[in-house]
């Protein structure tokens, strides 16, 4: 059974966002591609730091390969012109990468709270072997735990034309509530890695320019390291809200904690009411063909 969200854009809202999804891919995969290249043939660039680079650049490779391309397509048509599998298949390697990427950001914050806050423990818990193996892990893990949900609920995936992916529900109302509670516990507890670790850099950064910052102007290679530390936090920082601050990332998670306050019956009240000052054809429906 597919369960799908009706379609209800302009064609001027369908033509833009398909042209915009179309140069979105083609960035990415350029992109992306580029930073695998230099971070295999540069031996320079092989460090703790760009491992975690490297691992954002594939998962967002991964996607802008598999599911940019025919999500681009189905907003084209209005529908999902391919497959029931590859629909299911579409829609996993999304929630997959999300969460994948989610982690791999919050492993970077620990990295960088490390590396300027706690330098003296910096070499003993990043190494190259250990932060490739803490890389892989996650991977694995994530990979392992979706396939389970996905055949344990089970996860059905619909075309979701304004979430501009294909969105996973499950057939039991309450297991489908389980996942989005899940989903919103998850992304809450990674953005609050990320910010309690760049949080922490920023204030140390503060503290450091405006009592230390001298000390820089040294002939000391240990004050150089420090610096180009900071420089690189601040350049994986502004990274980090470049990824967080897109419009589709924003949407995409937003909508779990969203869907998880509707589930509360005072919650659910409310919006019910609030909904009875729209006219009924301003809001999507599900429709299960």
């Amino acid at each position: 059974m597919e369960r799908t969200i009706e379609d209800s854009r302009s064609l001027f809202e369908i033509i833009l966002q398909t042209i915009i999804a179309a140069i979105t891919t083609i960035v990415s995969l350029i992109g992306n591609s580029l930073v695998c290249l230099a971070f295999y043939r540069k031996r320079r660039l092989r460090t703790v730091t760009n491992f975690y680079v490297l691992s954002l650049a594939i998962a967002d490779l991964t996607v802008a390969s598999f599911v940019y391309p025919f999500s681009t397509i189905a907003s084209g048509f209005r529908r999902w012109p391919f497959n029931h599998n590859f629909y299911q298949f579409s829609g996993f390697l999304a929630y997959y990468w999300a969460q994948v990427s989610l982690c791999v950001l919050a492993l970077t914050s620990i990295n960088r709270y490390f590396c300027v806050v706690k330098p003296h423990r910096y070499a003993t818990f990043f190494t190259r072997k250990r932060t490739a193996l803490s890389i892989f892990y996650v991977w694995i893990f994530l990979f392992v735990f979706y396939l389970t949900v996905t055949f344990t609920f089970p996860v059905v995936c619909g075309w979701d034309p304004y979430g501009f992916h294909c969105r996973g529900m499950s057939l039991d109302r309450r297991k489908d509530r389980i996942m989005y509670v899940f989903y919103a516990i998850f992304f809450t507890v990674s953005l609050s890695v990320v910010l309690f670790g760049y949080g922490s850099v920023y204030r140390f950064v503060r503290h450091h320019n405006a009592f230390i910052a001298p000390s820089l102007h040294a002939p000391s290679g240990r004050a150089t390291i420090r610096a180009q530390d900071i420089k690189a936090s601040r350049v994986l920082f502004t990274a980090v809200l470049g990824f967080l601050s897109v419009g589709l990332h924003i949407v995409y998670h937003l909508s779990y904690v969203l869907v998880v306050i509707y589930q509360f019956p005072p919650m659910r009240s409310r919006y019910v009411r609030c909904l009875r000052l729209f006219p009924r054809g301003s809001t999507p429906s599900f429709t299960a063909p």
